[in-house]
């Protein structure tokens, strides 16, 4: 008697298989366009209701789909968010920890001036009145000393936010914010002298390199940025180190910020 052949696909991932057929579907659909009801959809694809829920409830996750109940509901095409997609990419380096300040900057080194480069051509009279805003606020509260360590930095998460806005470049965006998203500055050696120093240095540069960008001298944002680059590389050496772990009070990149602190 011949042996029975086990099944090609083993029916613990049929729900696997439906999102990823449903996901195609989506992706190359109007967003909120309707895409049927769950029998439909069910029949569709070939598959009973409870493989279809599981894999909806996958896509309902991921923000591709939608389910409204009831009278003229049925499954409905979404799109994530930027924030989404930083969260994901977030919860994937929260693992992972950054090796130093160094390799860190090696990396946002060339983005940060990509960005800065279309920032400083940017006609968008809300975000140049925005950056505005944040370079006064900045001059007006010199003294950053005496507030915590992730209050001061919050304020550098808030200006790359607006910068990679201001350059009208979604994957600028993008990657940006999933990079200083999971950023975390924390204290792990040194006086507390140093900690009063850095944030005060912090504060002082973060502020020049903003007024740069915000007088549209590419030549002179640049510069601004090495500076505070080249500042950055040199925490390490007063105690502040880039790491992989995640502080709950930062959450993602602002999109507004009131005040800036």
């Amino acid at each position: 008697m011949k042996a029975k052949r086990p099944p090609l696909v083993k029916s613990s991932s049929t729900a696997d298989r439906v999102a990823i057929i449903l996901r195609e579907h989506i992706l190359i659909m109007e967003e909120e366009a309707y895409m049927g009801s769950e029998a439909d959809l069910a029949a569709e694809v070939g598959v009973s209701l409870p493989s279809l829920r599981q894999a909806a409830r996958m896509l309902e996750y991921e923000e591709l789909l939608t389910i409204k109940p009831g009278k003229g509901g049925g499954y409905f095409t979404r799109r994530p968010t930027m924030e989404t997609a930083m969260k994901s990419a977030s919860q994937f380096l929260s693992s992972k920890v950054l090796i130093s300040n160094a390799t860190f900057m090696d990396v946002a080194d060339p983005l940060v001036i990509q960005a800065l480069t279309a920032a400083v051509k940017c006609k968008d009279e809300d975000l140049i009145n925005e950056l505005s805003l944040f370079v006064q606020g900045g001059q007006d509260s010199r003294d950053n000393s005496q507030l915590p360590q992730e209050y001061s930095f919050k304020g550098s998460v808030y200006l790359m936010a607006l910068l990679a806005r201001m350059s009208n470049n979604i994957l600028l965006e993008l990657f940006l914010g999933i990079l200083w998203n999971q950023v975390v500055l924390s204290r792990i050696s040194g006086p507390r002298e140093g900690n009063k120093t850095i944030m005060e240095t912090n504060h002082a540069s973060r502020i020049s390199f903003a007024k740069a960008v915000l007088s549209k001298d590419k030549d002179k944002a640049v510069s601004a940025w090495k500076k505070r680059s080249k500042l950055i590389r040199s925490w390490p050496e007063s105690g502040f180190e880039f790491t992989g772990q995640r502080d709950s009070r930062l959450g993602t990149l602002p999109r507004k910020l009131a005040n800036n602190k």
